[in-house]
């Protein structure tokens, strides 16, 4: 069975992208069978793919879709692939609600900053529409980019009366993420012994315990 896991998020420069990439290489180095679908216009996986099949680096395979017709084009193109990956576009339309429905878990990074957390709850807004069609579909909040202690108590606000849970697995401000990227690598590759590199593997692991309960494969991953 394929797990499909989904980024999304209403504004731009959260993370999406990176996180995207670093959790499907860390799946991928653990021995899972890894699709990144790049749905966001801005391309960022899909140069990031180019850079590393430059390069002759060992890499999840990045697909480009578009984001309205990803629930009719993923099957197709996940066929022998544990996991699915999907880069949702930097804003709330017909795309995100496409990649909701067709997602198992939905991600949600947010950064430091009143007009992120602002714009997490306006997704999470439309991701409660979304789980009125797919109820079995589940979320999380990671907190990305900052002072966790504040971020966390700015986005439990945010979160309010929501079911979706916050992440502690949280992912700090490192320069390794942005210059693993830059080589076309994810970090747990470009700088395996790093904070960064941690900190992705807890972000990995706290993903598998999520959907732990829609797959068997969970139990040989050892990031």
């Amino acid at each position: 069975m394929t797990i499909t896991i989904a980024f999304a998020a209403l504004k731009g420069g959260v993370g999406k992208s990176t996180l995207s990439l670093n959790l499907a290489t860390c799946l991928h180095r653990a021995g899972h069978k890894v699709l990144i679908v790049d749905a966001d216009s801005q391309g960022t996986c899909r140069t990031w793919s180019a850079r590393a099949a430059e390069d002759e680096k060992d890499g999840p395979p990045v697909v480009a879709i578009s984001g309205k017709s990803l629930r009719r084009d993923l099957g197709k193109v996940s066929k022998g692939f544990d996991v699915v990956v999907v880069d949702s576009p930097p804003r709330i339309g017909a795309e995100v609600r496409a990649a909701m429905l067709a997602a198992d878990l939905v991600v949600l990074p947010v950064i430091p900053g009143g007009a992120d957390v602002w714009a997490l709850q306006e997704t999470l807004n439309v991701l409660g529409e979304a789980q009125e069609f797919h109820p079995e579909l589940k979320a999380v909040v990671v907190l990305n980019r900052g002072d966790c202690t504040t971020l966390a108590k700015l986005t439990k606000d945010a979160v309010g009366e929501s079911d979706v849970p916050v992440f502690k697995a949280a992912i700090g401000n490192r320069v390794a993420f942005g210059e693993a990227t830059l080589s076309g690598m994810g970090v747990v590759d470009y700088a395996p012994n790093s904070r960064a590199a941690k900190e992705i593997q807890n972000f990995t692991q706290a993903v598998l315990d999520e959907i732990g309960g829609k797959t068997k494969w969970r139990q040989s991953a050892t990031v």
